[in-house]
């Protein structure tokens, strides 16, 4: 929210100001696999590409969208399998950590630099 200048009170009025503003936020998998061990959460993740790829077709029918990938091993897993499917990864290549565990800082400055660099 802070990247878009947003200041909701709550959580709901936060995604609804983060939709006006024509951003969508879509999980990488339906699973949770945030308490899992990394190689079991990667497989899920990996797994789960066709069904992620399928959400973003609805989403977005050209691909042409901009898509910023979030964190680690969601970027270096989907970020190849993405562009491969010819939707608009802007940091193919390119972590942008997840902002907990102390990498909101680090966060911020992968997500503005993006932004940046793309003109958003």
């Amino acid at each position: 929210m802070l990247q878009l200048d947003l200041t909701p009170r709550t959580k709901q009025d936060g995604l609804m100001e983060f939709q006006r503003s024509g951003w969508v936020l879509v999980d990488a998998t339906y699973e949770p696999a945030d308490k899992l061990d990394d190689s079991s959460a990667n497989n899920i993740i990996a797994r789960d590409y066709p069904l992620l790829r399928h959400d973003l077709e609805s989403l977005m029918p050209n691909r042409s969208t901009p898509l910023i990938l979030i964190k680690k091993n969601v970027c270096q897993i989907l970020g190849p399998k993405l562009a491969h499917d010819k939707f608009n990864v802007l940091n193919l290549g390119q972590v942008v950590y997840f902002p907990g565990n102390g990498r909101q800082t680090e966060f911020h400055q992968q997500f503005g630099a993006i932004r940046t660099s793309a003109g958003i």
